[in-house]
């Protein structure tokens, strides 16, 4: 046999056992993504976007949190929590919201690891009623699909409590003048619960009618709402007004599955919860440890990738986690040295 032919199977047997990277966008496209993403925040375009309740921003089966609430998965409620939650500042220029309108943004920080992605983006929210502007930086862990979709969020509204410190006092002022309140501007609870509970009776009692409804009246609403607490900024997925008020703007849109949001139960939303069992929730089935290369052989392994203090690291995760997906038992290794290199290495 010639050496031509020894070189020509040697080449054949190297592309049939090399790994075969799964198909990965583009940093660009991700950083697209990224873009489209906080585009979509901005008024008029979060008007749009949460009205569709469809955002194909993000894949079907989406996963995602947000630490100031709750999990939101799949498309439909991820587009209505994200982008409707501020969908009222923008039509209603005199309320009052402590959730503001944003205008503008910037990305600070974005980091790009195959399909994962971390990222920082710095808002500034428009509160009309103010006539002022503040600053809110959230800071998110994306995973993004082939289709440049969102199937996974975990995102952080960074110094909320802060944010909320310095904002609800400039609020209160004209919460207090708003029709139905008779708490004095003095008195920032009172004005903070007459102002929650004036706005999710009269959505209640607007829009959950028939099977949908929840109280029978305004009185019934507002002694029921009279006994929960108020809550705090940072704790709206618990069962509380601050949490039922969130739902709001998102119940007009789906009125059957928002309305035991705002109701006496909280539905599968406004409930207890136990600290312990929020944070040691594993949410995410793929979880955040990002390899650096992505080939059918180790998406298993990536799957289930632990680093933890009470156990060692797993060999595996070091092939799983690889950046050239090359090592010593790698047959390749031979054909490359005889050959030369016979294939880039992939993207860091």
């Amino acid at each position: 046999m010639s050496i031509k032919s020894i070189v020509i199977r040697i080449i054949i047997t190297v592309l049939i056992i090399l790994p075969i990277e799964i198909k990965a966008i583009t940093e660009y496209q991700v950083l697209e993504t990224v873009k489209q993403f906080a585009d979509g925040f901005i008024s008029p375009k979060n008007i749009e976007i949460a009205k569709s309740i469809n955002s194909k921003l993000f894949s079907e089966n989406v996963i995602g949190t947000a630490d100031l609430s709750t999990n939101f998965d799949g498309r439909e409620l991820s587009t209505e929590y994200l982008f409707g939650l501020f969908v009222n500042t923008a039509e209603d220029l005199t309320d009052p919201s402590p959730f503001g309108s944003p205008i503008s943004y910037n990305v600070t920080s974005l980091l790009i690891q195959n399909s994962y992605i971390s990222t920082s983006i710095k808002f500034l929210f428009s509160y009309p009623s103010l006539n002022q502007n503040f600053p809110i930086q959230i800071d998110a862990f994306l995973k993004i699909n082939e289709n440049k979709q969102i199937e996974q969020y975990d995102i952080s509204f960074r110094r909320w409590a802060w944010a909320t410190d310095v904002i609800i006092p400039k609020l209160i002022p004209l919460m207090a003048i708003r029709p139905n309140i008779t708490a004095s501007s003095n008195d920032t609870n009172g004005v903070l619960r007459q102002y929650m509970s004036n706005k999710i009776c009269k959505t209640a009692l607007d829009h959950c009618s028939g099977p949908n409804e929840q109280y029978k009246d305004w009185n019934e609403c507002m002694d029921f709402l009279n006994g929960r607490e108020i809550g705090q900024w940072y704790r709206m997925g618990e069962d509380n007004l601050v949490c039922r008020h969130l739902h709001v703007p998102m119940l007009p849109l789906r009125p059957e599955i928002h309305c035991p949001h705002i109701g006496p139960t909280g539905g599968d939303m406004c409930i207890s919860r136990d600290y312990d069992q929020v944070v040691l929730d594993s949410h995410f089935p793929q979880g955040w440890l990002a390899p650096a290369y992505v080939t059918p052989e180790n998406q298993d392994e990536i799957a289930g990738i632990q680093a933890t203090s009470t156990e060692d690291l797993n060999p595996l995760i070091e092939i799983a986690l690889s950046s050239s997906d090359s090592h010593s038992w790698d047959p390749t290794l031979y054909a490359t040295a005889l050959l030369g290199k016979v294939r880039s290495n992939p993207p860091l």
